[in-house]
């Protein structure tokens, strides 16, 4: 209820301000202002406050600023400024009812039906305050209705308009912030997608290993060259190791079938534009570079707009190659820029970054497991080497395969492969 109250105070306050842009169009003390539009507005925008109680506040607050301002400015009575200003409280109280019975806030989706109550409203607001100011003249009541219903037509015009406006406004914040969220959980399935693959392949691993052991237990089971305790022993140990195997190939199997189900799938997500993953990639590490403060340019380069399968493993890639060569630049003048073309019936990505680059003998060693050159002297932590390692596995699945290009001097190239075949769907047409 405190916030309630809080709205309609508020309503008041900015109605009596914005009821200083007027202007009065019979040379008496009728005035017509844009505080109604300000008044209108608010009640759609504040739609849980209600709307009578709201045009009683409103009209003591526009009572109270227009005779504080006569009585403190102008230097006029208070008795007077009462007078004078009172019809102007009655019209907001009017209107309030006459928009609250008419529903106006359902309304809003028709708006030749909104315009037509709120104009009616105005109109019979304001001819309830020329009259209580005994200003209703019967002979020159056509000019006076004339004036307030050509108002009445404006103010409403503008509320509609605003609030349009408004709610349009609203709504493209609204769908560019879910896009940037989508995009993220993008990315987030990507690495959970090739994740999924590693564990897999673990999973094949271990079933190749349980099918070691149990060769190894079938042999030491038919041979006699040991004793037979010995013999016992071996064997025992080798089933129980395959029986153990066998358990976690099971818990990895859970693991694996539950993370897909949480994951998105269905036909229409099985492909995707080199485009869009590199605008998805783009807009994450240019928001990351911006966090981490440096000045390093992302660029991206395509020829053909191609729509490739297994996006979610080229998005896994590309995003540990720019994590990668990001870490690497230090300089004022630092750029990261990946490209995409065919070469030789394969799919080309090219990461090229000025960093601090890769000296000839760790070029050899750089995709052996555990192998790193990130230290970071002020907390002592050391990568885990897994980076390249992890690209290049992801790439064995593609039929692929990641190289240095040997040609650069100043800068580092990686270079990745995979046969167009295996991934591209389809090309498309740049726009």
């Amino acid at each position: 209820m405190k916030i309630k109250y809080k709205e309609m105070l508020m309503v008041g306050l900015f109605t009596a301000l914005m009821g200083q842009v007027n202007f009065y169009p019979f040379g008496t003390d009728f005035r017509i202002t844009i505080g109604v539009v300000a008044f209108t507005f608010l009640m759609l925008y504040f739609h849980t406050i209600p709307i009578i109680a709201s045009s009683i506040v409103t009209g003591i607050f526009v009572l109270a600023f227009r005779v504080g301002i006569d009585f403190f400015a102008n230097s006029m009575a208070m008795d007077a400024a009462v007078y004078k200003h009172l019809p102007g409280m009655m019209y907001y109280i009017a209107y309030g009812i006459i928009i609250e019975g008419a529903r106006f806030r359902k309304l809003f989706e028709k708006p030749i039906y909104f315009m037509l109550a709120l104009t009616m409203a105005d109109i019979l607001s304001n001819i309830f305050e020329l009259f209580i100011r005994n200003q209703l003249n019967h002979n020159s009541f056509d000019a006076i209705f004339s004036t307030i219903m050509l108002a009445a037509v404006i103010r409403s015009c503008l509320v509609l308009a605003l609030f349009w406006v408004i709610k349009y406004y609203s709504l493209f914040v609204t769908k560019e912030e879910h896009q940037r969220r989508y995009k993220e959980l993008l990315v987030l399935t990507s690495k959970l997608k090739s994740e999924i693959y590693f564990l897999k392949k673990s999973m094949q691993d271990i079933e190749n290993a349980m099918v070691k052991s149990y060769k190894i237990y079938n042999t030491i089971k038919e041979s006699n060259p040991m004793s037979m305790e010995e013999v016992e022993k071996i064997t025992a140990d080798c089933l129980n190791l395959s029986i153990d195997i066998h358990e976690i190939k099971k818990d990895y199997n859970r693991i694996v079938i539950s993370m897909e189900k949480l994951l998105p799938t269905g036909d229409n997500h099985k492909t995707m534009r080199i485009s869009d993953i590199f605008e998805t990639i783009g807009e994450i590490f240019n928001r990351y570079i911006e966090v981490i403060d440096k000045d390093i340019i992302l660029s991206f380069e395509y020829k053909e707009n191609f729509r490739v399968s297994e996006y979610f493993i080229i998005m896994s890639i590309l995003n540990n190659m720019i994590q990668n060569s990001i870490e690497a630049c230090f300089s004022s003048d630092s750029f990261v820029k990946v490209r995409c073309f065919i070469h030789e019936s394969m799919l080309v990505f090219a990461v090229r970054d000025n960093g601090k680059g890769i000296g000839k003998k760790e070029r050899e060693l750089i995709f052996e497991p555990g192998y790193t050159t990130k230290f970071n002297p002020e907390t002592g932590h050391v990568s885990t080497g897994l980076g390249l390692t992890h690209i290049r596995i992801l790439l064995e699945h593609l039929e692929g395969s990641i190289n240095i290009n040997e040609d650069c001097e100043d800068t580092t190239e990686f270079v990745i492969e995979i046969p167009m075949n295996r991934i591209v769907s389809e090309v498309e047409d740049n726009d």
